[in-house]
């Protein structure tokens, strides 16, 4: 019962996978995408206009209401820089001043925070209504002071707390000039934010029926809202917020905040105060009227594509039938059978696919051919090297060290009578031991380049081509671009090996007198490129032609290259030489380095 699950989904799988149903997929569906695009293009356009008349009417409606809103404001400053310029406002005495405040309290009643005085040192002169607890503060850290007395010119401050009861105020401040030009200090209008007068004009838009408009400061805290309980909360992480608080004077964008529907949101930045006005209403609202009217044509389409996927249908299993013994072919050949043919179809695509099958099965076969005698070529060939090895280490190697044992027996027996004779078999015993010890490094040359590993790359490859130069009469250049750095141990001995099989290829078969190795490593790959002036050959158009052909020092040299995930390139004319070219990649992922280092 515990593998049925398993095979239920097994089966649906393959059924959704046979060719019936990809292609019905692929023949239904291409007229689905394209009725689904014309429908969604129309959509999509709609939508686009829809949004762009949304956002330009929000910001056209923000823009407006904030030149309204900053001509309120102004409002304001025009009465507080009136009283300013009032004598007993500049006489700097605290009871005219207060009494200057009494005759315009009419005029003050708008600020419902009350007004207040500050001398030029930023202390509270006078208070209207009288506010023991602001009189004598010292406000002049506060910004909107230092700002007004900089600028001289009035100053909106953005939401700050009053001292003493904590509220959030906000601060309309004018400077009190002299006729001389001198700093007498700053008038004071002040705003409590908790009872919004300065949103009574915000509350006389008309955005929506589900839309809002809201006031923030240049610090991102709300100024006024629709929702009470969002009253001096901070808004700045919102994207409309934030454009303003960057500097855009105004824009519209379409958005969506957390756990909330997507909106349209249009905001300015009210110029007087600095202050930014933002509206926004649902984007759902502006889209309704499309969606509703979207609905037919859906159900139009799906009934469309169901008609074509029925007339559809009985055109496909013309198709399938051949495409399904080609993939049981296919699985035949996977087996192992090369003998599989396919019956051509009288389809002119399906026709040439069977036909292209029938080759492949052909080249298939040929190349497996070539591999197994190869890989029979190369084991015999590692037959043979050991036994060479095997053999001349046992006539050789072997056989001096017996005579050196008996040596150095003669000599222990001859010190006692004879020591003269002693040390002159002591001299013939150093003799033999340091050719026995001549045999045994050229077995390690034989068996492993250690020039490579003792000079390095470079003088390794040159070593190569000079030993060929000296043992028989090619001659050969090495020429070097780039520097091997970094290259993987590995690597370094498949780029000895190819270039060491390259030669000696050369030197047994290519009949040259000179011959050329060029070596460049790139950033990317390393190129070797091996050229001689020999007789050349016919190219086979097969690559495992070259087993049955008896050059297996070139297949070598293609296995080789491609174990390091690289090619070799063969190029040779009859007359007019050969060239061998090794293109290896550097950059290997350092996994793969432990197989290459077996084949060293």
């Amino acid at each position: 019962m515990s593998n049925a699950p398993s095979k239920f989904w097994g089966s649906l799988f393959d059924r959704w996978g046979s060719l019936r149903v990809q292609a019905l997929l692929f023949t239904i569906l291409p007229l689905a995408i394209m009725l689904a695009l014309a429908v969604g293009s129309v959509f999509y356009a709609y939508q686009q206009v829809a949004e762009e008349l949304a956002r330009s009417r929000d910001q056209e409606l923000a823009r407006v209401s904030a030149d309204r809103l900053s001509e309120n404001m102004g409002g304001f400053v025009r009465v507080l820089t009136t009283l300013s310029n009032l004598d007993l406002v500049r006489s700097g005495d605290p009871a005219a001043q207060k009494n200057a405040l009494n005759q315009a309290r009419n005029l003050l009643n708008d600020f419902d925070g009350g007004t207040l005085i500050l001398n030029a040192e930023g202390i509270v002169t006078v208070t209207e209504p009288y506010r023991p607890d602001l009189q004598g503060q010292d406000f002049s850290t506060r910004s909107y002071f230092q700002n007004t007395r900089a600028l001289r010119s009035f100053t909106f401050s953005d939401i700050i707390q009053e001292s003493g009861s904590g509220e959030d105020i906000i601060v309309v401040a004018v400077p009190i000039i002299s006729k001389d030009d001198i700093f007498l200090g700053i008038l004071v209008g002040r705003f409590y934010v908790r009872f919004q007068r300065i949103g009574e004009e915000i509350q006389k838009l008309q955005v929506s029926d589900a839309g809002e408009a809201y006031l923030i400061d240049r610090n991102g805290r709300v100024i006024y809202h629709p929702d009470y309980s969002l009253i001096s909360a901070d808004f700045a992480q919102r994207v409309s917020v934030f454009n303003l608080m960057r500097g855009e004077r105004e824009g519209a964008i379409i958005t969506q905040e957390p756990g909330k529907a997507r909106q349209v949101v249009g905001y300015a930045i009210v110029d007087v105060t600095g202050w930014g006005l933002v509206i926004q209403e649902p984007w759902s609202d502006v889209v309704a009227p499309a969606r509703i009217s979207l609905r037919p044509i859906i159900l139009a389409l799906l009934i469309g594509v169901g008609l074509v996927a029925a007339i559809v249908s009985r055109g496909v299993q013309r198709v399938i039938r051949p495409i399904a013994e080609l993939a049981a072919r296919s699985r035949i050949v996977a087996a192992g059978n090369y003998a599989a043919q396919v019956i051509p179809s009288n389809i002119r695509e399906l026709r040439d696919l069977a036909s292209d099958f029938n080759q492949m099965v052909e080249q298939i076969a040929r190349y497996q051919a070539g591999l197994r005698q190869y890989v029979a070529a190369i084991t015999y060939i590692q037959e043979e090297e050991r036994k060479r090895v095997a053999r001349d280490l046992h006539d050789d190697t072997v056989q001096s060290l017996i005579a050196i044992g008996q040596r150095v027996e003669l000599a222990r027996e001859a010190i006692a009578e004879n020591p003269e004779v002693a040390r002159e078999k002591l001299r013939e015993l150093r003799k033999m031991v340091t050719h026995t010890i001549d045999n045994v490094r050229q077995f390690s040359r034989d068996l492993r380049p250690t020039v490579l590993e003792d000079l390095g790359m470079v003088p390794a490859l040159q070593h190569l081509t000079n030993e060929i130069t000296q043992r028989d009469t090619i001659d050969v250049k090495l020429s070097v671009e780039g520097v091997p750095e970094e290259l993987p141990p590995g690597m370094e001995v498949a780029i000895y090996r190819i270039v060491q099989e390259a030669l000696t290829n050369v030197r047994k078969h290519a009949q040259a007198s000179h011959a050329q190795v060029h070596a460049q490593f790139l950033p990317q790959q390393v190129v070797i490129t091996i050229q001689d002036d020999g007789v050349g050959f016919t190219m086979p158009e097969e690559a495992t032609e070259l087993v049955s052909k008896g050059s297996l020092g070139l297949m070598g040299l293609r296995e080789r290259a491609q174990l390091f995930g690289g090619k070799m390139e063969l190029i040779s004319l009859v007359g007019q030489g050969t060239t061998v070219r090794v293109v290896l990649p550097r950059n290997l992922r350092l996994s793969q380095f432990s197989v290459f280092e077996s084949a060293r």
